[in-house]
């Protein structure tokens, strides 16, 4: 748990987050594109045993909200970097926040901005593409916040082992492309290579998937996606504890290089 100090780094970031609204709508008009375009490919992918009406936005919604989520996991490390940047770093260290306050403080502004991009498009694809959730809504956002908070944690990590911002870049666009991809998030796992699906329960994105479709497809409720969440919650604490290991709050770097 983070003390005051946590509290207000959190009440900073979410005000520099709420400047640019263009970024969030950004976060929810593309994967909304993407997600027309797929969905005639998507019809043919979707279960047998699925919810009467189910069709391919069933898939392509899901599936465009965990890639994006995936491949925005590196946002949390800009935080960081921004301090660099602006040499408010050394400060913000000089500060009563302890090293915890920090990561947290910094980090959960974005867990919030996941969700509500990935909450986001979800709503807006009901009017705009004939989505429809079969299961339980509660089910749905648990679901979804475990994958926001699961995908900033392992940001926090991409974060820890970066000593500039452009290698954050490079290792979040490469780690969020295998996420989004091996993990059945921009292709259904059905259309995959066989070895796929014996590699893709190592990557989070594959439990969040699985969770969405129990909800979304199956009419899932709390007790169907309780393994997903589990799972999700094993990656976070994992990542955390790396996190915890390897971060240095007085290790040197570069916003720029």
């Amino acid at each position: 748990m983070t003390g005051r100090a946590g509290v207000l780094i959190m009440r900073h970031e979410l005000r520099i987050i709420g400047t640019m609204p263009a970024s969030t709508l950004f976060g929810i008009a593309m994967p909304i594109v993407l997600a027309a375009l797929t969905q005639g490919l998507f019809s043919s992918a979707v279960p047998t045993t699925s919810a009467v009406g189910a069709d391919g936005a069933e898939l392509a919604v899901p599936g465009m909200a965990v890639a994006f989520a995936a491949l925005g996991a590196g946002r949390p490390g800009f935080a960081f970097f921004r301090d660099y940047g602006w040499g408010t770093w050394d400060r913000l260290r000089a500060s009563p926040a302890s090293t915890l306050d920090i990561v947290v403080g910094k980090v959960s502004p974005w867990v919030v901005m996941s969700l509500v991009q990935m909450l986001g498009l979800f709503v807006a694809a009901m009017p705009l593409l004939g989505f429809r959730v079969s299961g339980s809504w509660p089910a749905l956002i648990l679901v979804l916040f475990a994958t926001a908070l699961c995908l900033c944690t392992f940001g926090a990590l991409m974060t820890a082992v970066s000593r500039t911002s452009q290698q954050l870049n490079s290792i979040s666009g490469v780690c969020g492309l295998a996420f989004a991809a091996l993990g059945g998030a921009l292709v259904p796992l059905s259309a995959l290579p066989a070895w796929v699906d014996t590699v893709a329960p190592a990557f989070p994105t594959y439990w969040a998937m699985r969770g969405l479709h129990a909800v979304v497809l199956e009419q899932g409720g709390l007790a169907d996606v309780a393994l997903p969440v589990a799972a999700l919650l094993g990656f976070t604490t994992v990542f955390a504890l790396l996190t915890t290991a390897r971060f240095r709050a007085g290790e040197s770097k570069a916003y720029w290089g």
